[in-house]
């Protein structure tokens, strides 16, 4: 599929904007006009309307934590001690 742009609206603010994809999928990047008030947060923006049939749509990123991903330990030695 060629890239293409289109209308995204964000989860968060609703705030729709132009964005060149190749997909029709979510996306994920920094949203203009709300960012700033969640810079730790994930930025998700849905494309506006409705999807042309056959288009490919790819599933949407699990959002996870460290713990989800990698067993973390306490204890064992501080440096310089």
């Amino acid at each position: 599929m060629s890239v293409t742009a289109k209308p995204y609206r964000c989860t968060h603010c609703e705030h729709v904007r132009m964005v060149q994809t190749n997909h029709w999928g979510e996306v994920y990047s920094r949203c203009p006009n709300c960012s700033w008030k969640r810079p730790i947060d994930a930025t998700v923006s849905v494309p506006v309307g409705p999807v042309p049939e056959g288009a490919w749509v790819p599933e949407p990123w699990q959002q996870v934590r460290l713990g989800d991903v990698a067993e973390i330990h306490g204890g064992g030695k501080v440096r310089g001690e």
